[in-house]
């Protein structure tokens, strides 16, 4: 049987919901009917859990340096140009981008070198809250102009197509939303001993736990969820804080609650390689993001038995049941933040029935075969209207 050769591209493999969609794509579609490739820039792996997970599974893996995040002429035109002669000299049937740069360079790299199927993820979108008003134009723009060669673009959720028809990015029939799916056994399987990891960070055992993670950068809205938390503090003083992630704003974040009188409440963690053992522990989580394609961290926390707290924005209100498994606040909105949490905190029984909710909720909806399941699908649907499979 001739196989279906697959080409997955993206910017970064950095640990976050895309890369971890990405992997689980190339990682569990069917090795019997696909031969599937991967193309990356550089990845921030400190503990090198990434290249591990390549090199366990064996994914067909290819580095391209030039391929970068910031906007650099020179080394955006070399990354097309590798990429371009990778295409001509392997002859993939599908090529499927993931991310803006990536979607952009891939895209087009596919399309010179007569790739039949261009499918695109872009994971969310930067059309509001990362850039200015020309900038961001400019994105706008080359997004609509590369759909235009796009068979098809996958949407983290519904809301997600919709403001992407909304910006003029293409019309409807040409984007398919799949949720991000994730691995529910690993997940719903965490079992911790919550007082000894708690003695491990020097945490109380009595004090109730709170947490994100996330990147450190302004478009994450992390300045609310600190701004939030001396009103959450007045009421549980013994309060504890996890902030896991790394970024830009990390050292501003600190300062933030040095200023607020809050350091002792307040643990920033970095990066860490066994997050789920961390967020066990949470008693909720947070997360206070400007503009997020769909928040896969809250699917993990919830998994876990986490209520949350997060902004109504992008593809959140599809991932989270408001009132039901977590409450969802307006964004640039810290009072609404320390409300829902002193709810939550303040009502056991709340916190239990949330928990219980939440667990069901995701197992339900949003594990990683059932995404694969449906990209496959998606697969050879187009493969048979472009008329490549006999």
């Amino acid at each position: 049987m001739i196989k279906i050769k697959v080409l997955h591209i993206i910017t970064r493999l950095d640990k976050g919901g895309s890369a971890q969609n990405t992997l689980d794509t190339v990682n569990q579609l069917d090795k019997n009917k696909y031969s599937v490739t991967l193309i990356s820039g550089y990845t921030y792996d400190p503990n090198g859990e990434i290249a591990r997970f390549i090199s366990d599974n064996s994914i067909d893996y290819v580095l391209i340096p030039d391929l970068v995040r910031e906007v650099s002429p020179v080394k955006d035109i070399k990354a097309f140009f590798k990429i371009l002669f990778f295409m001509l000299k392997n002859k993939f049937d599908i090529v499927h981008t993931h991310t803006s740069k990536a979607g952009i360079l891939g895209r087009w790299a596919a399309k010179f070198s007569g790739v039949r199927i261009i499918i695109h993820t872009p994971h969310g979108h930067v059309f509001y809250g990362y850039f200015g008003w020309f900038k961001t134009r400019i994105f706008i723009y080359l997004e609509s102009l590369t759909a235009l060669i796009t068979d098809k673009i996958i949407t983290l959720t519904e809301r997600g197509k919709q403001e992407h028809v909304s910006y003029g990015i293409a019309r409807p029939g040409k984007f398919i939303p799949i949720y991000s799916g994730i691995k529910i056994k690993e997940f719903a399987s965490v079992d911790i001993d919550r007082k000894k990891q708690k003695e491990n960070l020097g945490i109380p055992s009595d004090a109730p736990v709170i947490g994100t993670v996330t990147r450190l950068d302004p478009i994450k809205g992390n300045h609310y969820f600190i701004s939030a938390l001396p009103e959450v503090v007045k009421i549980f003083p013994q309060i504890r804080v996890l902030i896991i992630g790394d970024g830009s704003e990390r050292s501003s974040l600190e300062q933030a609650a040095k200023d607020f009188g809050i350091s002792r409440n307040v643990m920033f963690l970095g990066m860490q390689t066994h997050v789920r053992n961390l967020v066990a522990i949470f008693d909720i989580f947070v997360l206070s993001s400007l503009n997020e394609g769909m928040g896969r961290c809250l699917l993990e926390a919830q998994l876990i038995g986490v209520p949350v707290v997060a902004t109504k924005v992008g593809g959140i209100p599809e991932v989270v049941r408001n009132g039901m498994t977590g409450i969802l606040v307006p964004e640039k909105n810290s009072l609404e933040i320390s409300r829902a949490l002193i709810k939550i905190l303040s009502d056991a029984s709340l916190r239990n029935d949330m928990s219980q909710e939440a667990r069901h909720w995701v197992s339900e909806k949003f594990s990683v075969e059932a995404m694969v399941e449906k990209i496959s699908g998606l697969y050879e649907k187009m493969l048979e209207v472009k008329c490549v499979l006999k």
